[in-house]
C-alpha cells in the first residue's frame, strides 16, 4: 500500500503496527487484530492488495467465534503477573522458583498466541487454531526461540523509547510471518 523499493516491508510494518495498535485498544482485540495483522503482512509479500480496508476485514472475520481466546489469554497473562508480583515477596519459601516458573508461562502463553494469529485463516476455529499453535511451540523449539528473542528485542525497544509501543505491533507480526514460513519450508 505504501509502496515498494527500499523499504516497502519496512513502511509495510509501521503501518500493520499502527493498525494493529489502533485496533488493539480495547485490549480484548489484541488477538483477533495480531491475525489481521499477520495475514497483511502475508497479503503484502504475496503481492495481493493490502489497503487499510483489507486488514479491517480481517479483523472482523477474525473476531468471529475469537472471544473465549481474546479474553482468556489477557486474564491469563495478568494473573500469571500478578503471580510473579506476589512470588517476589521477601522471604517467601521458593519464591525464586516460582517467579522464574511464572515468567516461563508467561512467554508461552505470549508465544501460543502469537503463533495461533499467525496460525488463523478466515473460517477457522480459534479453538483447533489455539490447540495447533501450542502443538507447533512445542515441535519447533528453534522458532519458539525466535518468537521469544523477537519478543525481548521489543521490550527493549519499548522500554528504551515508549513511543515504539506503535510499531512493535508490525515487528511482531512481521516476525511470526518469517518463523512461520521458515518452519514451513523446514518441513517440506
Amino acid at each position: 500500500m505504501l509502496g515498494g523499493g527500499r523499504f516497502g516491508l519496512f513502511s509495510e510494518a509501521l503501518m500493520v503496527g499502527l493498525g494493529v495498535s489502533v485496533l488493539s485498544l480495547p485490549v480484548v482485540t489484541a488477538v483477533p487484530a495480531l491475525a489481521a495483522g499477520v495475514s497483511h503482512v502475508r497479503r503484502h509479500l504475496d503481492g495481493r492488495p493490502d489497503t487499510l480496508a483489507a486488514l479491517w476485514d480481517d479483523f472482523r472475520a477474525a473476531c468471529r467465534g475469537v472471544w473465549p481466546v481474546a479474553v482468556g489469554a489477557p486474564l491469563l497473562l495478568l494473573l500469571l503477573l500478578v503471580n510473579v508480583q506476589l512470588t517476589g515477596v521477601e522471604g517467601m519459601p521458593g519464591g525464586t522458583g516460582f517467579r522464574v516458573v511464572t515468567v516461563f508461562l508467561v512467554a508461552v502463553v505470549l508465544v501460543v498466541v502469537l503463533r495461533a494469529a499467525a496460525g488463523w485463516s478466515p473460517g477457522a476455529s480459534w479453538w483447533t487454531v489455539v490447540q495447533a499453535a501450542a502443538r507447533r511451540t512445542g515441535d519447533d523449539v528453534t522458532g519458539t526461540f525466535l518468537l521469544l528473542v523477537a519478543l525481548g528485542l521489543c521490550a527493549v525497544m519499548v522500554w528504551m523509547l515508549a513511543p515504539l509501543a506503535v510499531v512493535v505491533p508490525g515487528l511482531l507480526c512481521l516476525a511470526v510471518v518469517a518463523i512461520e514460513h521458515r518452519a514451513a519450508v523446514r518441513r517440506g
